[in-house]
């Protein structure tokens, strides 16, 4: 499998620190958005939680990483360890302290970072107030050539961080700002045929434990999300890239998404959110499925969804190399799901272990495929020849006051697809026949993958 990692091409800056010291507050501060999950509970962030952002003219990767502990239990020295490994690729490091309350774990973990001391700032948070200013200083005793003071919940100090940053690093220009276009994000432009994005963008979305992390971090061929038996392991939007056979993906690996019954902390409720929320900026979502299991009422919903933001959507069915050896079990598996929700009929479904790799080529060639379907256009004149020919194959019912009329159709937009039926009235169409042309724009312009929508207009 050609699978190899994306190199977005820009310097990384690293915020490391023990937890709760407001490193995912200063992320986002430097981000200029919500991103990183913040909240009063230590350990909140797990995972690294990176985005690309312009700082002044400088164009950087910046990485809000888990909190730094002594604590040996199994979850803490992952996150321990992974926040380690992004200091040793990083061109700046920001190690965050509290200028309220230096402790033992802050100093050990300088003393680990002394080593980087050429790309290190300590970065000494919560001066909220001038009346704090002094607390700064001292700090200096440390030891460390370059030390600001800053407020990441209020901004104050964040032009002379910034400065700091700009020092280590050579000067380099930000791309443009691409114009707004109410669709997903195309980051390296469109394919000046099709208007399709030459990057696709896709979001792993699933319930806890069905493998996302493992089959994220497969793909990017990184151990960027924390892998762990532990339910509810990833709590950011963790985002990835790589490149298969020429063609380069971005990929979003999101929180497991539970009942909401179930969903009772704070900081999971903020993750169950910010992963619906990923659909949004996805062009097609991987619903992961543990095969065993089978699809749930919350894989349902969480489809709904997708559907209803008329993106794409390819479900995966994790761990198949676990299922009995029977034959046609794909089959029967693949029939079952698609008589308990219809909705879903036209979305691929895929067999795969993430562990082992097997199945993962015939999951990117379908999202390939949704995806192209998914930036088809339909010119007008072609549309309506066609619709001539349905018309007169099947023509509409009798209804009340005479026969009902389809004057014209249109496509009108994408994300969702959407086509426009101009009938002559529109109560008492019948649902039935609007499915009718629904299953000929299928069959006729190839979009048998995808949703999308067909309205009804009175003309």
């Amino acid at each position: 499998m050609a699978l190899k990692t994306h190199d977005a091409g820009r310097p990384t800056v690293a915020i490391v620190g023990r937890p709760n010291v407001g490193k995912s507050t200063l992320f986002n501060r430097l981000i200029g958005r919500r991103r990183a999950i913040t909240d009063p509970t230590p350990g909140v962030t797990r995972d690294p939680v990176v985005a690309e952002t312009e700082l002044g003219a400088l164009a950087v990767r910046v990485v809000d990483t888990g909190g730094y502990t002594t604590d040996q239990d199994v979850m803490a020295r992952a996150i321990t360890a992974k926040a380690l490994s992004e200091i040793d690729s990083a061109d700046v490091v920001l190690l965050v302290v509290d200028a309220t309350d230096l402790t033992p774990a802050d100093e050990l973990f300088l003393e680990q970072l002394r080593p980087y001391n050429d790309r290190l700032v300590l970065v000494v948070n919560k001066i909220d107030t001038p009346e704090r200013g002094d607390l700064v200083w001292d700090f200096y005793r440390l030891g460390l050539e370059r030390v600001v003071g800053v407020s990441a919940a209020h901004g104050r100090g964040t032009d002379e961080l910034i400065a700091e940053i700009a020092k280590l690093l050579p000067q380099k220009a930000g791309p443009e700002e691409p114009p707004a276009t109410g669709e997903p994000p195309a980051p390296d432009g469109p394919d000046g045929a099709s208007g399709r994005p030459t990057t696709i963008s896709i979001a792993v979305l699933g319930r806890p434990n069905t493998g996302k992390s493992t089959l994220v971090n497969r793909l990017t061929g990184h151990d960027g999300s924390i892998v762990s038996e532990i339910p509810g392991t990833t709590r950011d939007v963790i985002e990835g890239a790589f490149v298969y056979d020429e063609q380069s993906y971005r990929i979003l690996d999101t929180a497991g998404l539970r009942r909401k019954a179930r969903v009772s902390e704070n900081i999971e409720y903020y993750s169950v959110t910010r992963a619906i929320d990923t659909i949004e900026d996805a062009e097609v979502v991987v619903l992961l499925v543990d095969a065993e299991q089978g699809l749930s009422d919350q894989d349902k919903k969480i489809a709904s969804l997708v559907v209803d933001r008329g993106r794409g959507l390819v479900i995966g069915l994790n761990k198949w190399d676990l299922m009995p050896r029977i034959g046609n079990q794909f089959e029967a598996v693949r029939d079952k799901i698609r008589f308990a929700f219809p909705v879903i009929s036209f979305a691929p479904i895929v067999p795969l272990s993430a562990r082992s790799g097997s199945g993962i080529p015939k999951l990117l060639e379908q999202i390939g495929k949704v995806h192209r379907q998914l930036y088809h256009r339909v010119e007008t004149g072609n549309l309506n020849r066609h619709l001539e020919e349905w018309l007169e194959r099947t023509p509409p019912p009798v209804r009340g006051r005479g026969r009902l009329k389809v004057r014209y159709m249109t496509q009108v937009q994408r994300f969702p697809i959407t086509f426009i039926a101009f009938v002559n009235r529109r109560k008492g169409f019948p649902q039935s026949y609007v499915g009718y042309l629904k299953n000929q724009i299928r069959a006729d312009f190839g979009l048998s993958s995808i949703p999308f929508r067909l309205e009804l207009r009175e003309r």
